[in-house]
Formats: structure tokens, sequence, C-alpha cells
């Protein structure tokens, strides 16, 4: 078992090797990158003709772009990129709210919730499924009824949800704004927001179907994305109440999973494929995971701790076996005595 001196001690490690500090030339690098890519995707979405097939392609590769945008917001929510609290927001901001069309404190205060209490059924958004889905026992257990058939669909269902998981995103921040936010922040958002709002439906009159093609192919492409990115993280790893006797370190590592460690991996998907550091290090620039997993691994190894680092494919293989077991023993919970 691990224990608060075991993290103190790999933390001390981390900081000693220059890895916490501020990478403010690679996220230049980055977020500049990143801008003119969505800039050349709206340029490819105005300049091709108002055809099905160039308007899926152009919607596809304009949500490339717009996650690829809003993985540097999720580095600035981290406080990862400045040392200025306020600068990190105002990145946070232009990338999420602006540009994906996401509200910023929505997705920041869903994702600390995530990371404070990670992989705990009651109080992770990130592995509640909610009254439709299921991803853990918990949720699983007790069902009757149009729940119980949800679940044994779920499947299905899965592949529904993951192609409407921007749409969701997009309505869920908004209500959190309305209901949740007071003052400066509230009226930022919203004018934000607003202004996203405003791009698309002017590209819809400029357009007509093609702009509202762009919309609908963009949104579902960025929410099949951005379900690509998540679920290898943590879906199907261990759970634990709030409470449980189980240290940080252990409840990060072990409620995490890596995906392998590559150039191409740790492009697409933002250095989340390092998920293990990523929680155990959340201010970390992503830039710097990968060094970092050179000190993480050996740390759990020498304490027992399982280190999980699967390909890609393979993540999402471990997701649909877990997923079908679940099914499987719900089933079997249900049955008449």
């Amino acid at each position: 078992m691990t224990t608060d001196a075991d993290y103190v001690a790999l933390r001390r490690e981390v900081r000693a090797a220059g890895l916490l500090e501020p990478a403010r030339g690679y996220y230049l690098l980055r977020a500049g990158s990143c801008l003119a890519m969505l800039g050349g995707a709206v340029a490819l979405a105005v300049l091709l003709p108002p055809a099905p097939a160039w308007v899926v392609l152009s919607g596809a590769v304009l949500a490339f772009c717009v996650v690829q945008v809003a993985l540097v917001g999720h580095d600035a929510g981290h406080q990862a990129v400045f040392r200025s609290s306020r600068r990190n927001r105002a990145l946070g901001l232009l990338c999420w709210s602006l540009i994906a069309g996401v509200a910023f404190w929505y997705w920041n205060d869903r994702h600390n919730a995530h990371h404070g209490n990670t992989n705990d059924p009651a109080n992770d958004p990130d592995i509640r499924g909610g009254a439709l889905l299921a991803f853990t026992e918990e949720e699983a257990r007790g069902r009757s009824g149009w729940g119980l058939v949800a679940l044994r669909h779920q499947g299905l269902l899965i592949v529904l949800a993951a192609g409407l998981l921007a749409f969701w995103f997009r309505l869920e921040g908004l209500l959190h704004v309305l209901r949740e936010l007071r003052g400066g922040r509230r009226s930022t958002e919203v004018g934000l927001l607003g202004a996203n709002t405003l791009t698309w439906a002017l590209a819809m009159v400029a357009w007509g179907w093609k702009g509202a093609g762009l919309f609908l192919v963009s949104q579902v492409c960025a929410s099949v994305y951005l379900a690509a990115l998540i679920a290898p993280n943590h879906k199907g790893m261990p759970v634990w109440a709030r409470g449980a006797p189980v240290s940080f370190v252990e409840r990060q590592v072990l409620g995490s999973r890596n995906v392998t460690s590559h150039p191409v991996w740790d492009y697409l998907f933002g250095g989340l494929n390092y998920q293990i550091e990523h929680h155990l290090f959340p201010t970390m620039p992503r830039v710097n995971l990968r060094r970092c997993r050179a000190i993480v691994r050996p740390f759990c190894a020498l304490r027992g701790l399982e280190y999980t680092e699967v390909g890609p494919l393979t993540s999402y293989r471990m997701i649909r076996t877990a997923y079908r077991d679940l099914q499987r023993r719900f089933a079997s919970h249900t049955q008449p005595s």
C-alpha cells in the first residue's frame, strides 16, 4: 500500500526533473498550429462546393481541428500553460466557449469533479451513465423496466450517445451557465457562447443546407472523436466509493489506463494517453508527460502497483469486454429465484 509520503517523494523527484515548470514555448507552437489548422479548415469549408461528399469531408476536418483546440483549452483549465491563472482562464474561454461552443466553466467544474473523485461511482461524472447508461455495477444493479431494457441494449446506445456527446456538452454547458454562474463569469460565457451560436446561424443563413450540414457533421464527428479520447482513460477500470481505504496514488494509478506512448497517439490524444501521469500531476504541461512516465513506471513497479498501458484498439476491446461482463452479471442478478 502506498502512502502520502510516497507521493510526496514522487512529486519531489518529478519537480527536481523540471517537469512541472511551464512550457510556454511549446504551447505557443501548439496553440498557434491548432489555430492555423482551424483557419485552414474554415477556408476549406468555405471554398469547397456544396456537395454532400465535400460537406462531410470539410465537416470532419473542422471537427478534428476544433477538438485539437479544445485540448489546448483542457491544459489551460489545468493551469498548465501559463503561470497566471487569469491567462489560463482566458485561453480556456477562447478554446472552449468561443471556438468549441461548450461553456468553459461548465467543462472546468465537471472536469475538476472528475479529478477530485476519480472512479467514485457516485461523484465522478466521467463514469456516471445517468438514467440511460450503466458504466459501473452500482448503476446496473436494481434496474427494472425500461432501465433494464436500456442496459441490455447499451452497446448500441453507447454508440448513439458517442455521436451526440458534443450536442449534450453544449446543452448541459448552457444550462450550467444559466443556473450556476453569476456576475462576470456568467456574462462572459453568455457572450462567447452567443458569438459561437451566431457564427453558425450566419453560416446556415448564408449557405442554407450546406451550413446546416457542416454544423451537424462537425458536431457528430467531434462527438465521436471526444468519446474516443475519453473512453480509454477510466472506463472498465476499478472503482471505489468516497472514503474507501485507498490512497491518492492507488486511486489515480489503478483507476487509470494509459494508451501506448507513441508520437502519433501523443498528438491525436493530446497527451491524454498518459492518463496515469496526468492524474498524478494534473498541472504538468503535456509535453513533459512522456518523460514523467519514465519516472512513474519504476515507482509503480517498486511498490507493486499495476501500471496499465495498452494500445488504443486493445483499450477499446477492454472496455467492450468490461461492459459485456457487466450486462451478463446484471442479467444473472435479475433472474427470478
